[in-house]
C-alpha cells in the first residue's frame, strides 16, 4: 500500500459568540483538512489547526508533501522521524507539529483501516469507551457566563471551564457567578493563558480565585518559567496545570524535572503526533500524573483521533477541552458531535471512526474563499461573522 495522493482544503467554521483569551479574539476555526489516498483505494483524514495561521500550516504541507508520497503508511514512525531530523522541521518544531500531526492522523487512518481496527486497538486497547469533555464558558459578563454554565448543567457536563483576565475583581464577579450557577459538586477549572506574572497578580489571584473551589489554575505564568510556576504550587498550595509549557516531548519532561506542574494539558498538535501523545501520556502516567487534551480549535477529525490516545492511557481520566459548546458546526457526517453527559463515546469502526461530509466541506470551504481565514489573534471583538 502506497500513497499516491495528498490533497488539502481550507475549512472555517464560525463560533457562534467569540471567545476571548490572552491575545486576542477567536471568531470560529481555520483548519487544514487532509485527505492522503493510496493505490488500495484506502482514503486517510487529517487535520491541521490554524496555529500561526492555516496559510502558514498550508505552506508547510506543501513543502512536505514530496516526501510523503509513494510512502507506505505502515511507516509512519519512520517518515515523521525523517520530516523532523532529515528534512530540517526540528529547527521549527512548533510549526513543524501543527502540519507533521495531521500528516500523522491521517496515516493511523490509513493504518486502521487498512487491519480493520479502531484506533484504539492498535494504540494497546482502551481503558474507558466514554471519554469526557468539559463545557466551555465564553467571556462575557458575569450574568450571561452564569446562563451559559445553567445551560451545561442542563446538558450533563461534570466540568466546566472559563479564561481569565489579569483583572482579579472581574475575575471574582465571573467565577462567583458560574459557580453558583453550576453548584458546589461540579468541578471548575480556569485558564490565564500565560497573562498572569509571579511578582504580581498570580499569586493573589490564586488565593482569592482558590475560595471557590477551582479545579486546577492552568497556564498562569509565561510558558518558560518553570520555576515560577514551581513555587506558586508551593506557596499556593492549588494544583498548577502546563499547556503552553507542553508543547514538545522535551519541553513536558521539562516541567516534570521543574515540578512546575501537577497536570499537564497537550496534543498531537503540539507534540507532532498521535504516538508521541501516547508516549507522553503513559510517561506522565508512571510519575502519578493526569494528562488531558488540549485544543487549539478542533474539528471532528482532531477530536476523534485524540478520542483514542485518550482511550488508550490509564491517566486520562480528567474531562478534556472542546470548543463545541460555541461552535456552529463540523465537517464530519453528523455535524457537530452528540456528548451524553459531558462525554463522546469510543468509535468502534476502523482507523479514526469518521468520515467527512462533503456538502459541509464544500460549504465551510467557500465559505473561506469568501470571508478569509479566521485568526487566532483578532484585535476586533466585534467582528462581524455570516448567518449559519
Amino acid at each position: 500500500m502506497r500513497i499516491v495522493d495528498f490533497r488539502t482544503t481550507v475549512v472555517s467554521i464560525p463560533f457562534t459568540e467569540p471567545e476571548t483569551w490572552a491575545f486576542g479574539y477567536v471568531h470560529g476555526i481555520s483548519n487544514v483538512i487532509i485527505e492522503l489516498e493510496t493505490d488500495t483505494g484506502l482514503v486517510g483524514l487529517g487535520e491541521c489547526p490554524h496555529f500561526p495561521t492555516s496559510r502558514v500550516v498550508l505552506e508547510v504541507l506543501n513543502a512536505m508533501r514530496p516526501f510523503v508520497l509513494d510512502r507506505d503508511p505502515f511507516d509512519h514512525a519512520v517518515l515523521l522521524h525523517e520530516l523532523n531530523q532529515l528534512h530540517g522541521w526540528h529547527h521549527f518544531r512548533r510549526t513543524g507539529n501543527m502540519a507533521t500531526a495531521g500528516i500523522d492522523m491521517a496515516l493511523w487512518d490509513l493504518v486502521g483501516q487498512e487491519t480493520r481496527q479502531p484506533l484504539y486497538k492498535l494504540f494497546g486497547g482502551a481503558f474507558r469507551k466514554q471519554i469526557p469533555y468539559y463545557f466551555y464558558i465564553a467571556d462575557k459578563d458575569a450574568y450571561d457566563m452564569a446562563e451559559d454554565a445553567k445551560r451545561g448543567v442542563s446538558e450533563g457536563f461534570e466540568t466546566f471551564y472559563l479564561k481569565l483576565r489579569n483583572d482579579l475583581t472581574h475575575n471574582l464577579q465571573v467565577v462567583g457567578a458560574v459557580r453558583d450557577a453550576i453548584g458546589p459538586h461540579k468541578k471548575l477549572r480556569v485558564d490565564a493563558n500565560e497573562s498572569w506574572s509571579e511578582s504580581g497578580t498570580a499569586s493573589e489571584m490564586m488565593r482569592k480565585l482558590g475560595e471557590f473551589d477551582i479545579e486546577f489554575f492552568e497556564q498562569p505564568l509565561f510558558y518558560y518559567d518553570h520555576e515560577g510556576a514551581a513555587r506558586l504550587r508551593r506557596t499556593t498550595g492549588f494544583s498548577v496545570a502546563a499547556n503552553q509549557s507542553a508543547w514538545t516531548e522535551a519541553e513536558t519532561l521539562a516541567v516534570i524535572k521543574a515540578e512546575a506542574a501537577d497536570l499537564v494539558l497537550t496534543d498531537q498538535h503540539q507534540l507532532g503526533s498521535l504516538g508521541a501523545f501516547h508516549r507522553v501520556a503513559w510517561t506522565l502516567a508512571a510519575l502519578g500524573i493526569p494528562v488531558m487534551k488540549h485544543v487549539f480549535g478542533d474539528l471532528g477529525i482532531t477530536t476523534y483521533a485524540s478520542m483514542h490516545v485518550l482511550a488508550a492511557a490509564p491517566n486520562c481520566t480528567k474531562a478534556s477541552q472542546t470548543h463545541y459548546s460555541v461552535l456552529a458546526d463540523d465537517v464530519i457526517e453528523g455535524g457537530v458531535p452528540m456528548f451524553h453527559k459531558g462525554c463522546l463515546t469510543l468509535p468502534e469502526t476502523p482507523g479514526i471512526g469518521v468520515k467527512l461530509d462533503r456538502k459541509r466541506v464544500e460549504r465551510w470551504s467557500n465559505y473561506t474563499k469568501e470571508h478569509g481565514e479566521f485568526s487566532a489573534f483578532d484585535v476586533n471583538k466585534d467582528k462581524k461573522t455570516v448567518s449559519v
